[in-house]
């Protein structure tokens, strides 16, 4: 979870032009270099209370909780034990390595010294939630709020009352986040978390607790997952019966490609098999047109450029579908329809012998898979039926 500064960092304050460097090369995701920067800002100046900060949480995001520990030590070094700003990042890093308990003693520790620090608050709202306190966890959210109104606390906020089954006060301080940020990056997450809400909503009225796997994948973006953890097996066979369950699935869906085409060049086998499944030609991705329809295929949706690329050409021809052989459950940009989820790298000779075999197998899609894949707010029924006009754009 960011900080509550995450994004008001990017706004201009007299006296912090050594961060601009840093800044930029945070958001442009190149976090060794910016690490570097921001390291050396706060050698030349350690008085930069916001570069501690944006440090902090750059290491955080990277999954290095050990090192963002002792960033923190090091701020009680210069700021002193009486400094609450120090012991708030400490209770943060504590709570990211799994010690609650201690997260949250550093946490109450900060508050005690300064009760009006709007980032101590909003810590102590997520190491709560992290501790299954959500009654507490709002509160202290209402209290960041308050005192720093902030985008990362109204989604926080969000998230919380939705894991609640609250679903229309999530979607109100979703919908407040996204109008309450200047930046085009907050206010599209706050877009994607109303969606992911809108969709929770409509399985039932349950808590997402009672999800099942593909609902919780359903939920996060509208993917549908061909094969659920539990049901697969061996990654060779696992990747045989995904590649039938999709083919059996277009048939029942009445999906007709008039082209299947690999996103890349190492997609181009999977692309020829499951064309050769549909009876319809496999294409460069470059010789597509919206009137195909097409179907968009990679062996593995681990965020590569030229995956997103292909992407955005569906969303704007608003026409054709996606799918991913192997995609990770937290990945960006995820296929209309994944057949593994995990985070794996197939061998070539599991992935050949897969394909191969992957006409043999007699895979239907499972009742679930249907039903979510059936549904109106299912990723791939968000582009329309008719194509858009021919768009020359590669």
């Amino acid at each position: 979870m960011r900080l509550t500064s995450s994004f008001s960092v990017f706004r201009f304050q007299p006296g912090e032009q050594d961060l601009g460097k840093p800044r930029w090369l945070a958001r442009e995701g190149k976090i060794t270099a910016a690490e570097e920067e921001y390291r050396k800002a706060l050698g030349r100046n350690p008085d930069l209370y916001a570069g501690w900060l944006e440090l902090f949480e750059l290491l955080r995001r990277d999954g290095r909780s050990q090192e963002a520990l002792a960033l923190a030590d090091a701020a009680e070094r210069h700021w002193g034990p009486d400094a609450a700003m120090p012991h708030t990042l400490r209770g943060a890093a504590l709570v990211e390595l799994g010690r609650i308990t201690d997260g949250l003693g550093a946490l109450q520790r900060a508050i005690e010294l300064d009760g009006a620090l709007a980032i101590a608050w909003h810590e102590y709202g997520y190491a709560s939630y992290r501790a299954g306190h959500p009654g507490e966890a709002l509160l202290a959210l209402d209290r960041a709020f308050g005192l720093e109104p902030h985008t990362d606390t109204l989604m926080l906020r969000g998230r919380i009352l939705r894991e609640g089954g609250r679903y229309d006060a999530a979607e109100v301080a979703f919908e407040a986040a996204g109008q309450a940020t200047d930046h085009d990056v907050p206010r599209r997450d706050a877009e994607r978390e109303v969606l992911a809400t809108h969709r929770a909503a409509s399985l039932g009225g349950r808590r997402p607790r009672d999800f099942t796997a593909r609902e919780h994948w359903f939920v996060r973006d509208g993917g549908i997952l061909l094969l659920a953890p539990g049901e697969a097996g061996a990654l060779g066979d696992s990747m045989a019966r995904a590649v039938s369950a999709l083919v059996a699935l277009a048939k029942e869906l009445v999906w007709r490609p008039a082209a299947v085409a690999g996103a890349c060049a190492d997609d181009r086998d999977l692309a020829e098999t499951v064309a050769g499944m549909l009876g319809t030609p496999s294409l460069r991705a470059s010789a597509l047109d919206p009137a195909d329809v097409p179907l968009l295929v990679t062996v593995q949706n681990d965020g590569r450029e030229e995956w997103t690329k292909q992407l955005d050409r569906l969303a704007r021809w608003r026409s054709g579908c996606s799918f991913a052989l192997l995609q990770r459950p937290d990945a960006p940009n995820g296929a209309d329809v994944a057949g593994v989820g995990a985070d794996v790298s197939p061998d070539a000779r599991d992935f050949t012998e897969a394909l191969r075999r992957a006409p043999e197998v007699a895979d239907a899609p499972a009742p679930e898979v249907l039903t979510l894949a059936r549904h109106p707010l299912a990723a791939w029924r968000q582009r329309s039926a008719e194509p858009a006009p021919r768009d020359t754009r590669p």
